[in-house]
């Protein structure tokens, strides 16, 4: 097997025979856009029950990870969805960890960055002028007709889960994690306005984020799950 410093690195997905599109690099693991898929090699104690995985539409989809283990920062995002593990295509909890349990080495996790994500860049002259949209917990509610999220491209009730249309959901904010489980809309705006007049959010469904947000809530520790910034 690799050494543990090759293991944990994202590289060339093999199975696709697609090189990555690479942005940046952070904690040692490059960074991918919205969709496009990448390998997380661990090694096996740093996989084994550190995941919490959810089954949601015939897929698995990653819900938290253990925030107290730091061979996992910056590798992964609420919402990837794991699509094999050591080559091996799962689509059940019970699959992903019978193979992380039976593998005598490293770990490798087949990933897709986010796939129900969208991401919205806006930018206001000034840091007096509004988003142009209300927000309600993490939940975008409505925009404003001609306002900036609007001219960025938001648009309410536009996102789609399960044949159905919904709400979006933040679970991003400049690039940062926002808990599944925020229920302040307070935070996410003063998260929102740090970037001053420049602002990142990714928004997945909010049906959903609801969905992992409700499975994480399962788990007997779930707090050391949450992602957040």
């Amino acid at each position: 097997y690799r050494s543990e410093l090759n293991w944990e690195s994202s590289g060339i997905n093999a199975e696709y025979g697609e090189m990555e599109d690479f942005k940046e690099t952070s904690y040692g693991v490059k960074k991918t856009e919205i969709g496009s898929t990448l390998s997380v090699y661990l090694q096996k104690r740093h996989a084994i029950d550190n995941f919490h995985l959810v089954e949601v539409s015939s897929s698995l989809w990653l819900a938290g990870w253990n925030q107290k283990e730091p061979a996992l920062s910056g590798k992964f995002h609420v919402g990837d969805q794991l699509l094999s593990v050591n080559g091996q295509p799962v689509t059940s909890v019970a699959e992903a960890n019978s193979i992380m349990s039976m593998t005598p080495g490293g770990v490798e996790l087949l990933l897709k960055r986010m796939p129900l994500a969208a991401e919205y860049r806006m930018h206001r002259d000034d840091i007096s002028e509004s988003w142009g949209m209300q927000i309600r917990q993490n939940r975008v509610v409505d925009v404003i007709h001609g306002g900036i999220a609007w001219r960025a491209g938001i648009q309410p009730f536009s996102a789609q889960f399960a044949d159905k249309c919904c709400s979006w959901a933040i679970t991003q904010v400049n690039k940062f994690p926002v808990s599944v489980l925020c229920n302040s809309t307070d935070v996410i705006l003063s998260k929102i306005d740090s970037g001053s007049t420049d602002a990142i959010i990714t928004l997945q469904p909010s049906e959903f984020v609801t969905r992992i947000s409700n499975s994480l809530l399962e788990h007997p520790h779930y707090e050391d799950f949450v992602a957040r910034s």
